[in-house]
């Protein structure tokens, strides 16, 4: 059976918890792309999703108003809005318990962890392409 660890992206783009929150916006932007793990010097510190950023965002406008959106995300570092304590994935998880995961907590990318350390990602996107793969063959 296959693994987690022959479908996930291990070429991850990754923030430290220490960055800003618009530096992560203008990634997600950039790269199209609505996941970024967060590290830290220990490893693996958590998840930065668009939902976060976009709910952190409404607080700013609300607040401040638009104009002031991206002076206040330079000031708040990534680790006061991102979630901690992620549920992960191994890279030797079978695919079949990915895909349940996928379905019982509806996540739409999952950190793929190996003994503290990020070692790749796995999305909703990867299993698309892996269905797609086997209807073709």
């Amino acid at each position: 059976m296959k693994t987690v660890a022959d479908i996930m992206i291990a070429e991850v783009i990754t923030l430290r918890e220490t960055d800003n929150v618009h530096q992560a916006r203008m990634l997600l932007k950039k790269y199209n792309i609505r996941h970024i793990p967060i590290v830290n010097d220990d490893g693996f510190a958590g998840m930065l999703t668009q939902r976060d950023l976009l709910n952190h965002a409404f607080k700013i406008v609300e607040n401040y108003g638009f104009s002031k959106l991206a002076q206040r995300e330079e000031r708040t570092i990534i680790k006061e809005v991102m979630t901690r304590n992620c549920l992960t994935l191994r890279s030797d998880d079978t695919l079949q318990a990915a895909g349940e995961f996928f379905i019982e907590h509806k996540h739409g990318a999952i950190p793929v962890v190996n003994d503290g350390q990020l070692v790749g990602i796995l999305t909703s996107i990867d299993f698309i392409k892996l269905a797609l793969q086997l209807l073709n063959e």
